[in-house]
C-alpha cells in the first residue's frame, strides 16, 4: 500500500489496480472513500476501469472478427502496477504495461500511466494511456470511486455543472447494459438530480455530461465534493440494488458500457476512443473535497 500525505489529507493507493482505498481529512478524520467493513455492500473502493466499462456481451468483444474474452470493466484493477514511481510524499505515479496475461484479453501493447496528487483542497489525478505498438489501439477508461455518506441518500444531491438541460441519460436495460436510447432525465430538476435509492435500485444511471465541468455532490446547500469532469464526456450514478446501502459512486466515464446483443467490434463501439500507434492520450481529473 502506497502512502500520500500532505498538511490536509493522508491517503492510501493500492498497487494492485492503482485503486485509491483511502483518503482522510486529518483535521477531523473524515473519510471520504467507502470501505465496506461489514462486507454486505460492495467490496471495492474506487477501482479504474480500463480497457473497458461495464460488462460485455457474452464477456467477450471482437477485434476485426476475432473474438477475446473480457471481463467487467476490462482487466487493470485486477493487475499490480509494475512500475511505481513516488519522489514525493504527496504524489506518486503508477505505470502498467501490457504482459502475456493482458495480450490474451486485449492484443495491445499498451501503456496505462496514472498519477495521484494530493493537494490542499483534495486530489489530482492524470490518467494517459499510450499505444506503444504498431497497430491502431481501441479503448475506455473510468473512474469509479464510492463515496461515504452521512446521512441517507434521499438527503443528497448531484448537480452537473454546464450540463446541456434537460439532462440527458442513457437507457440502461437489461442493466447493466445500454439499450442505446437517450432521453431527458424526468427525475432531474434543472442540472440538478434528487438522489435517493429508488432512483438507482433499477441500475446504474449514466449522464450525457459532454458539457458539464463539475459534478457536485450536494448536501442542503453545501458542496460535500465536487468532481472536475471537463475532460469526460459521461458521468454514472451507482449504488448497489434494493441494499440501501450508505455511500454513492459518481463515476467519470471516457467510455460506454456494451449495448445489449452480440459481442461487436470494438473499432466501432460507441463511446470508445481509437489511438494511432505510437500516439497517446491524457485524461485530467480533480476531485475537491469540502
Amino acid at each position: 500500500m502506497i502512502t500520500l500525505t500532505n498538511e490536509t489529507f493522508s491517503a492510501e493507493i493500492n498497487e494492485l489496480g492503482a485503486e485509491v482505498t483511502q483518503i482522510t481529512r486529518k483535521q477531523d478524520g473524515r473519510a471520504f472513500i467507502w470501505n465496506d467493513t461489514t462486507g454486505n455492500y460492495w467490496g471495492r473502493h474506487a477501482p479504474l476501469l480500463f480497457p473497458a466499462i461495464g460488462k460485455s456481451n457474452d464477456d467477450a468483444y471482437l477485434i476485426t472478427g476475432q473474438r477475446y474474452p473480457m471481463g467487467q470493466h476490462g482487466f487493470a484493477r485486477d493487475f499490480t502496477f509494475d512500475h511505481i514511481d513516488q519522489t514525493a510524499p504527496d504524489s506518486v505515479t503508477m505505470t502498467l504495461h501490457a504482459n502475456d496475461q493482458t495480450l490474451a484479453k486485449y492484443p495491445f501493447l499498451f501503456v496505462l500511466t496514472v498519477t495521484y496528487t494530493l493537494t490542499a483542497t483534495g486530489l489530482q489525478i492524470t490518467y494517459t494511456v499510450a499505444d506503444d505498438g504498431a497497430s491502431a489501439m481501441p479503448f475506455a477508461l473510468g473512474f469509479h470511486p464510492g463515496f461515504t455518506l452521512d446521512a441517507p441518500l434521499e438527503e443528497y444531491r448531484l448537480q452537473l455543472v454546464g450540463a446541456t438541460t434537460p439532462l440527458q441519460h442513457l437507457g440502461v436495460a437489461p442493466a447493466p447494459f445500454r439499450d442505446g436510447t437517450t432521453s431527458p432525465l424526468t427525475a432531474a430538476q434543472g442540472d440538478t438530480i434528487p438522489l435517493s435509492h429508488a432512483l438507482l435500485d433499477d441500475g446504474l444511471v449514466i449522464l450525457d455530461a459532454q458539457t458539464a465541468t463539475q459534478a457536485r455532490l450536494l448536501h442542503g446547500d453545501d458542496t460535500v465534493l465536487a468532481l472536475n469532469v471537463t475532460d469526460f464526456p459521461y458521468v454514472t450514478l451507482w449504488s448497489p440494488e434494493h441494499k440501501q446501502a450508505p455511500f454513492v459512486c459518481v463515476e467519470p466515464f471516457y467510455g460506454l458500457p456494451d449495448q445489449a446483443g452480440e459481442p461487436g467490434d470494438w473499432f466501432q463501439k460507441a463511446g470508445n476512443t481509437t489511438l494511432k500507434a505510437g500516439e497517446s492520450k491524457t485524461i485530467n481529473l480533480t476531485l475537491t473535497l469540502a
